[in-house]
């Protein structure tokens, strides 16, 4: 029996929903329901009452929802006594844009650290396009990924369920000692970038004339550190700098937010779907 079945039994156990438990699952609620129908014709017995809303258990879903539990509990020890997750043996393979790694990714970890232990991740930096093309022929665990509603995503993130874990917004900076000047450069993320889409998408045109794109987030905080203009980034990205006195904020218009998801590719670690699984049920909403 595939116990991917079971999951699915115990997500629906949970959220006593066929559409929360398919978001959990990372697939469609119709595809929950024939998973669903096929463990009950397995077991020739009816798990779930859906004529209720929410739906609930028959007798014969709450006698085998221990059962099931037991099952994937003997089976999920014994999977992981040889299953690669520690550092020295290639940790979960996760893709993100490199603004993410600053603080993003940091943060992410140590929130997850104290529900889900023992993690061991295996980062790369790739841009919006190529991490879709990675996540969709998994070639990688996860990704982490930035949208804005101005803004559309790669169309191959669309056939996956995102969960929101961090949420962020573009600042602009500059060196204290060039606080005061309002001419020179605008150091902003290239039109090609991401975040160089939320910006064309939101900046105040009139700043247009002053741009001068890079491919680098890194390379704009340089030139901002130097004194040598203004530069738009991800708060995350300039906090420290900001707090130390190193940087300065400059009023420039509207508040930019944007959310960052977590993605999980069709055929990541069984380990890799169990935290974005978590995600799911704990995303962020501001």
């Amino acid at each position: 029996m595939n116990t991917d079945l079971l999951r699915d039994f115990l997500r629906c156990a949970e959220t006593s929903s066929l559409t929360r438990a398919a978001v959990l699952r990372n697939t469609t609620q119709s595809n929950i329901s024939k998973r669903l129908r096929a463990l009950e014709n397995y077991l020739g017995q009816t798990l779930i009452d859906r004529s209720d809303r929410p739906i609930t258990l028959t007798q014969a879903g709450r006698d085998f929802l221990p059962v099931a539990r037991q099952i994937l509990s003997e089976i999920d020890k014994f999977t992981g006594r040889s299953a690669p997750w520690h550092s020295s043996e290639g940790g979960l393979s996760i893709v993100m844009p490199h603004s993410a790694t600053v603080m993003v990714f940091p943060l992410f970890k140590e929130w997850l650290s104290h529900h889900i232990p023992d993690m061991f991740f295996a980062p790369m930096i790739a841009n919006h396009d190529m991490a879709a093309h990675m996540i969709a022929h998994s070639e990688v665990d996860l990704a982490i990924v930035t949208r804005h509603p101005d803004v559309p995503i790669d169309e191959r993130f669309t056939v996956f369920q995102a969960a929101d874990i961090a949420s962020d917004r573009l600042v602009m900076v500059t060196s204290p000692r060039a606080a005061k000047q309002k001419t020179g450069p605008i150091h902003v993320s290239h039109e090609l970038t991401y975040i160089g889409q939320i910006w064309q998408a939101n900046r105040d045109q009139s700043l247009a004339s002053n741009e001068v794109q890079h491919g680098m987030a890194a390379d704009i905080w340089a030139y901002c550190l130097a004194g040598r203009g203004r530069g738009v980034l991800p708060a995350s990205l300039v906090e420290a700098d900001i707090e130390a006195g190193r940087l300065a904020l400059c009023t420039w218009g509207k508040d930019v937010a944007y959310r960052i998801s977590l993605y999980c590719s069709p055929r990541a670690h069984r380990r890799a779907k169990r935290i974005w699984a978590f995600c799911a049920e704990n995303q962020v909403h501001e």
